[in-house]
């Protein structure tokens, strides 16, 4: 297995441009269950909707402006290359100060239509 370095990782989003530092997918798949008599006792399952939603954290920067409601293009990209897109809206917005660190600001994000994994 290659292990790939998240130092040259990417976020693009608009109104979210500056000090990036991490980002996190989660991709689901629904589960439907279709079980019926003729199952034998056997659970049937077939493939529903899928969903996903993205949070990103960066150093606080006034440049940022990505507020809960704003909608845009989110594209995701490991170091490797791969990367993860779609439309999404933002859905959160948490700042954190600390004494004895760096402003942060942490992002969430509900992707809206299909995710494009390319």
């Amino acid at each position: 297995m290659a292990e790939v370095r998240g130092c040259g990782g990417s976020l693009t989003y608009a109104k979210l441009t500056a000090g990036v530092k991490q980002w996190t997918l989660d991709y689901q798949q629904e589960v439907l269950d279709v079980t019926d008599f003729a199952d034998n006792c056997a659970k049937a399952f077939m493939a529903g909707f899928t969903s996903w939603t993205a949070t990103a954290t960066a150093n606080w920067d006034a440049a940022n402006t990505a507020k809960p409601g704003d909608s845009a293009s989110l594209t995701l990209t490991v170091t490797s290359g791969k990367t993860y897109s779609g439309t999404a809206i933002v859905t959160g917005l948490s700042v954190n100060t600390d004494v004895n660190g760096v402003v942060e600001a942490t992002y969430s994000f509900q992707g809206t239509g299909a995710l494009s994994i390319a």
